[in-house]
């Protein structure tokens, strides 16, 4: 019913203003002279046809302007214009709402298109090529050390070829294969039983710039399909390593499904389709477990060995104010933030929290190069304990 109330008598009007704003937005409110007819009907307990109220309002049409403008009363004219321009706002406003609405509408229509092009394509690759999870019984976890892979900025479907980086998806699976290597080298030095897997952003290049596009190997929806049958091979070979897998998620900004920030509809992203992949690619891999995130999509809070670690993109923060934010925020304390975006390490401690940004996967991409912003391409794998807290990084160079 309140959808309907722009139709009634608003108390403020008397009858005439009435009868004048039904006609003067008949096209605005869908409505025709025989709808009309009867709201002016009800109100004025009448029962006239509607051309009574049309040539009536013909009438006014007929003579407005030159009464307006004849009138001595200057306080009468602005009122008239004030209210003039106060409809056509208003008019504004209503093909505004209808406007972002059928955008909404065709971003969904897309991100349900890609799932379904993605069921397609799945229930092939499952048939064609189950994953070899070798099934076995892990020892009894105990308070030992945990570790942290962070995966950001990978970038698949980049294409680099520079003095400082050659990048392109040949490459991508190259790095891949030594950081999956170094990580259960790594873990099994420390005796690392359970895994936490931090996915945190950009792990396609998307679509959000015209450079990137140009760059791009790949369109933004092949992007997402073989990158996330790319992760689930990576997590089947780290479940086939460690007794215990945790895999987290969270949004980046070159995975948004809009080209335009400005248009950004922050739950429509091609980032959400990756862990709802690996899910049914993966379900049949038993020692993993997909974290949800209480707070925010774009927030992954994880304890690891006794440590409260955060981890986001990093796209909407800044290393010297992201602590006190997230802290104030989430209402809850963090030892530890991890964070990506930035493409290149860097550390900083806040007031006890240590805050960690995460190298880029991907390398010197043209962008990087025309800033002067060269970095080495690298992924960290984190050592924790209850005991010595972080108790070592490395740092896998990649190229």
């Amino acid at each position: 019913m309140s959808e309907l109330n722009h139709l009634l008598k608003r108390d403020s009007e008397d009858f005439q203003s009435y009868h004048i704003r039904l006609f003067d937005n008949k096209e605005e409110y869908q409505i025709d002279n025989h709808d009309i007819a009867k709201l002016l009907n009800t109100e004025y307990g009448s029962n006239y046809d509607e051309s009574k109220w049309r040539k009536d309002y013909a009438q006014y049409l007929k003579w407005k302007d030159y009464l307006v403008n004849k009138n001595l009363d200057e306080e009468i004219i602005d009122k008239y214009e004030e209210i003039r321009i106060e409809s056509e706002k208003e008019k504004v406003r209503k093909q505004d709402q209808r406007r972002e609405y059928q955008k909404l509408i065709r971003e969904q229509a897309r991100i349900e298109h890609v799932r379904d092009e993605m069921i397609k394509v799945l229930h092939k690759i499952m048939k064609a090529k189950p994953m070899q999870w070798l099934e076995r019984k892990p020892l009894p976890f105990a308070d030992g050390s945990e570790g942290l892979l962070i995966l950001s900025d990978l970038h698949f479907g980049l294409f680099a070829n520079n003095y400082w980086n050659k990048f392109d998806n040949d490459e991508f699976k190259n790095r891949m294969k030594k950081l999956i290597s170094k990580t259960i080298e790594h873990g099994k030095t420390h005796n690392v039983k359970k895994l936490h897997l931090f996915m945190i952003g950009d792990l396609i290049n998307g679509l959000i710039h015209q450079v990137t596009r140009i760059v791009n190997t790949e369109d933004a929806v092949s992007q997402t399909m073989s990158v996330s049958e790319i992760l689930a091979e990576v997590i089947t070979t780290l479940a086939n390593e460690f007794d215990e897998v945790k895999i987290y998620n969270c949004r980046g900004n070159h995975d948004r499904v809009t080209p335009n920030k400005k248009d950004e509809i922050a739950k429509e992203s091609f980032n959400d389709l990756i862990p709802w992949y690996l899910k049914t690619r993966l379900a049949d891999v038993k020692n993993i477990e997909f974290m949800v995130n209480e707070y925010d999509d774009e927030i992954i809070v994880a304890e690891i060995a006794g440590n409260t670690i955060f981890g986001v993109h990093g796209h909407k923060d800044r290393i010297n104010t992201i602590a006190q934010n997230l802290i104030m925020m989430t209402k809850k304390f963090a030892q530890y933030i991890v964070m990506g975006h930035y493409h290149h390490h860097e550390e900083k401690e806040v007031h006890d929290v240590e805050v960690i940004i995460n190298s880029s996967f991907s390398g010197v991409d043209e962008y990087a190069k025309d800033i002067r912003a060269t970095s080495k391409a690298a992924q960290k794998f984190i050592v924790f304990t209850k005991e010595d807290k972080r108790l070592c990084t490395y740092n896998i160079l990649l190229n």
